[in-house]
């Protein structure tokens, strides 16, 4: 069981490799054939703590930036949960391993547990999904025609056959290892392109966290202060050019104050609208129905000044924007202190009407979830923008890993995105996943880009519910045909045993 151990713990390497900050995209198949060949190696009572070593190994590095930003009780706490999802998936695999086209249902038995992980418990954690690593290879087409889950599908089934196929005579294996090339070779092929509507010029405005960056708690009039002050100063260039933009992105968190609770603030944020001559679409933290209680808001502005619409962030962070359980522990750790107030979901399921233009808009981690950004393209939207504050991350791999899931997203949405953070990665993305322009420091900056209003669903999108329905329930009839045919076989046992 050693060698096996060993090729866990690098195939798990490998996995956590293949995202940002390293990005070496061709690890992951890899890291899958390393998985299925140890696994399959031995028995299945040692598949589950196999797949844990894996898990370790690629959660732990992939979620370092919580050691470093958070805390090493909640890397270690995070990490192992989502590890032990991998371990459960691990046995699934195994337990496939002689139903005819095995690789094909591990492929599908790990990407449910991908799907699973990625909404439970308390929302999930929608990070080290294999999809993401498509972009920049070959297989980048794919997001499009098959979304995020159904390109990590492909990437898992491609790395258990070529270990399958080693592992197995080829006459057994062939078909099966030629189905998923050719998928991602007429992927890569034939991208799918939604076609443009129209145009925009969009600014984005990165006001910039004092100090090392990490503190926008106790900065937060400062920041607000900066993007106000920076989006005057977009105001007085384009009018000194005769030039114009029809939106102005701030950030997540551009205040941690409630506009409408402070009328001095709101009518600065006006003004700053009606200077610029276009809608201003506000991060803000919005008070809630009772004090103990806030939303986490993307408000827009129309350039008479006016609050008109607004996005309310889906996905609250756990332990981060709210306190699961807080009469029980929320007194029980003084960290708990530095979070007075619950985040509530929103539905996120609506665009934003930016002059008649439909925008989707996503908070932060909201970006890596399917049912924020897929959801309001379905409804309409042309473009979409996210609003982050990585503030918290500064300095460690989280922005540029939330940066990569965004190009992911672009490419799956078939949409060009705008994301602008208060001191991380702001920039603009093409509806092919190509960074067009992108923030050059963590102080204050204004990037102003022309985007591409596109109308019409990629596959991925359209097909999404059906997709993950496929997915899912192809992983339970592979369970059920391997018990079937583990019955069977005992059966058979039974009647040939002379006795």
């Amino acid at each position: 069981m050693g060698s096996s151990v060993i090729a866990m713990s690098l195939g798990g390497l490998l996995a956590a490799s293949s995202f940002e900050p390293l990005g070496f995209r061709v690890a992951a198949p890899v890291a899958m054939a390393l998985l299925w060949w140890g696994i399959q190696r031995e028995s299945r009572s040692r598949a589950p703590v196999l797949g844990l070593c894996f898990g370790l190994a690629y959660m732990l590095p992939l979620l370092w930036w919580l050691d470093e930003s958070i805390g090493t009780a909640a890397w270690l706490a995070l990490g192992t949960a989502q590890a032990l999802f991998l371990a459960i998936a691990s046995l699934g695999i195994r337990v496939v391993r002689d139903v005819p086209a095995a690789p094909l249902w591990g492929g599908l038995i790990w990407v449910s547990a991908e799907t699973i992980r990625s909404s439970w418990p308390l929302g999930g954690m929608p990070w080290g999904r294999l999809g993401v690593t498509a972009l920049d290879s070959p297989w980048e087409p794919a997001l499009a025609h098959l979304g995020i889950a159904g390109t990590s599908l492909l990437v898992a089934t491609t790395g258990f056959g070529v270990a399958h196929l080693v592992l197995l005579p080829r006459r057994v294996m062939v078909l099966w290892l030629v189905i998923p090339m050719t998928i991602g070779l007429v992927a890569a092929t034939l991208p799918f392109r939604v076609p443009s509507v129209g145009s925009a010029r969009v600014a984005v405005v990165q006001g910039g966290v004092p100090g090392d960056g990490t503190d926008l708690v106790a900065h937060h009039r400062a920041v607000t202060r900066n993007h106000l002050a920076a989006t005057q100063r977009l105001a007085t260039s384009l009018t000194a050019q005769g030039r114009s933009v029809d939106l102005v992105v701030w950030p997540e968190n551009a205040t941690a104050l409630d506009p409408a609770g402070d009328p001095a603030l709101s009518e600065a944020i006006g003004d700053a609208a009606v200077a610029v001559d276009a809608p201003v679409l506000v991060g803000a933290i919005v008070d809630g129905p009772r004090p103990e209680q806030a939303f986490n808001r993307g408000v827009l502005w129309s350039s008479d000044g006016i609050p008109v619409d607004s996005y309310t962030k889906a996905h609250p962070v756990p332990f981060g924007e709210y306190i699961p359980w807080r009469p029980i522990i929320g007194d029980r750790f003084s960290r708990f202190e530095e979070i007075p107030r619950d985040m509530l979901p929103g539905s996120g399921q609506v665009p934003l009407q930016v002059n008649g233009v439909p925008v989707a808009d996503a908070i932060c981690f909201d970006v890596a979830y399917d049912d924020v950004l897929p959801a309001q393209v379905r409804r309409g939207a042309h473009v979409a923008v996210v609003q982050t504050s990585n503030a918290t991350f500064t300095g460690t791999a989280q922005p540029a890993q939330q940066f990569e899931i965004t190009r992911a997203r672009a490419v799956e949405l078939g949409r060009d995105v705008v994301v602008a953070s208060t001191n991380g990665v702001s920039g603009f993305i093409s509806a092919d996943g190509s960074v067009r322009a992108r923030n050059q420091s963590r102080g204050t900056e204004v990037l102003i880009e022309t985007v591409q209003l596109r109308a019409g669903l990629t596959p991925a999108v359209r097909f999404e519910q059906q997709r993950t329905l496929v997915i899912v329930g192809g992983a339970m009839v592979a369970l059920l045909l391997a018990a079937w045919r583990y019955a069977a076989s005992r059966r058979a046992r039974r009647a040939s045993d002379p006795a």
